[in-house]
């Protein structure tokens, strides 16, 4: 059988069919020619052509089904791009479901009924953010307009984006502040680029300390948890010994820790509400007051 590494030699446009065949076959454990006539817009023969290279590729992973008029995933079919993790698939079903992609723009077939977390949308422009990924790659200083939650009023600033940060709500740009000397996080809904900026400085990306220090975050099962309890904690978080270590950005620690809600050292009395501590609290803690010192600023 080949490996994930061998298909993806082949040319991009049969790469993608293979893989489509490979996820179908994989969870809806079925697919026939008119899945994928419909989905890449190939001919008749194309599709036949595609299915019997993957069959070659994986003897054992298809057969065709004269009854059902389908090829069905074989008994010992195993997954030849790399998909053993379900994070992919649930990912996927995840975009379908915020509407992020249509359905017929996914891979995945049947998509079983799926509920998210209501969130609020942030309403950000595609020119906003092409403005800030031009910037980056040119190393580019910009004039903007930012609102800050600290100030009632929005201010002018002069910034060099170098890199995106996502906190599990919001996207941000990370920056240097010409006004602050100083890198950090600008809320790219809060800000308002207007035009190019004319600067002397020359801006490094590798002296973001804030950003290229990286934290080690050990998180281990609430100690109040029952044995059984921490067992399943531990399958849950994907643990290796007890223990999850989790490489963080430091200037993305702040959110890290409140996506986790983990942000106070205090152990948590209902261990069914917070099923995983920070093993390396005291350690942590000093990166996050260096962090709140201005050492990697975020902004408000």
């Amino acid at each position: 059988m080949e490996t994930s590494t061998d298909t993806s030699k082949r040319r991009w446009g049969q790469a993608r069919r293979l893989a489509f065949i490979d996820l179908r076959l994989q969870y809806d454990a079925r697919i026939n020619r008119r899945d994928l006539i419909d989905f890449f817009d190939i001919s008749t023969p194309q599709a036949s052509a595609d299915l019997s290279l993957y069959q070659v590729l994986a003897p054992d992973n298809l057969r065709y089904d004269a009854s059902l008029r389908v090829y069905v995933a074989g008994d010992s079919f195993q997954p030849i791009f790399g998909r053993t993790s379900a994070t992919s698939y649930l990912d996927e079903i995840h975009r379908v479901a915020r509407n992020v992609v249509e359905p017929g723009e996914s891979f995945v077939g049947f998509t079983p009924p799926t509920g998210v977390v209501a969130t609020p949308v942030r309403a950000i422009e595609a020119s906003e953010v092409a403005v800030l990924v031009r910037a980056i790659r040119d190393q580019k200083a910009l004039r903007v307009v930012y609102q800050s939650m600290d100030d009632p009023n929005p201010r002018e600033r002069v910034i060099t984006p170098h890199a995106f940060g996502f906190d599990g709500l919001r996207w941000h740009a990370r920056a240097w502040c010409h006004q602050r000397r100083v890198f950090r996080d600008f809320a790219i809904g809060r800000l308002a680029v207007t035009g190019a900026a004319d600067t002397a400085d020359t801006i490094e990306p590798k002296a973001d300390v804030g950003w290229y220090t990286v934290v080690q975050v050990v998180l281990i099962p609430h100690p109040k948890l029952s044995s059984s309890q921490r067992t399943v904690v531990m399958h849950d978080y994907g643990m290796t010994n007890a223990r999850l270590l989790l490489s963080c950005r430091k200037a993305m620690l702040f959110y890290t820790l409140r996506h986790l809600n983990l942000e106070s050292a205090e152990v948590v009395d209902n261990p069914a509400s917070q099923h995983v501590i920070v093993e390396n609290r005291a350690e942590v803690d000093r990166w996050a007051d260096e962090d709140r010192a201005g050492t990697a600023g975020v902004s408000p």
